[in-house]
């Protein structure tokens, strides 16, 4: 049993690299949309605002600006629910590598499995309706903190982010035109 437990540890070890990988990678493309679909509307300077303020604040927020910045709102929603999820990638990435690495946060999560089995049964997609409450990088450490999977905790952030991205510049559009 001890062979079979420390070939799965080795085994996880060699593919950390990659995944770290895949979430710089999924976060450079997250960030390379949300800047491309920007500078397409032509006016650089909302672009950043609208991507600064997704990134750093929440994406309700860059929503929420983009309409009177020009944007419209799938644009407006795109840039922000993009620029948002860049970092999300990497975070999940990040926090795997960590809880994989250190004994600290290998104990943590191990206490943390408790509670997800406990919790399993409402499942990954309670992420959903907390991202636009509790933001993106909050949700990824429940995520990862109840050792749920990375790539389901992030397709339920991106729900949760999009729709309220969406939501948000559908109804500002509303409100302003």
């Amino acid at each position: 049993m001890e062979d079979l437990t420390g070939f799965k540890q080795n085994r996880q070890a060699k593919q950390q690299p990659s995944f770290l990988l895949a979430g710089v990678v999924g976060s450079l493309l997250l960030l390379g949309i949300a800047a491309g679909i920007g500078l397409l509307q032509g006016n650089w300077a909302a672009a950043a605002s609208v991507i600064a303020s997704s990134l750093l604040l929440e994406v309700v927020i860059g929503a929420a600006g983009s309409v009177p910045l020009g944007f419209d709102p799938v644009s407006g929603a795109t840039v922000a629910a993009a620029s948002n999820l860049a970092p999300v990638p990497l975070l999940l990435a990040a926090f795997e590598r960590l809880v994989s690495k250190w004994r600290w946060f290998r104990r943590k999560a191990e206490k943390a499995e408790k509670w997800s089995k406990k919790y399993g049964k409402y499942g990954v997609w309670v992420l959903a309706p907390m991202a636009p409450l509790l933001g993106a990088y909050v949700c990824v450490a429940i995520g990862i903190g109840l050792r749920w999977q990375p790539v389901m905790t992030f397709v339920s952030i991106t729900v949760g982010v999009v729709v309220s991205a969406f939501l948000t510049t559908f109804g500002g559009n509303w409100l302003v035109g």
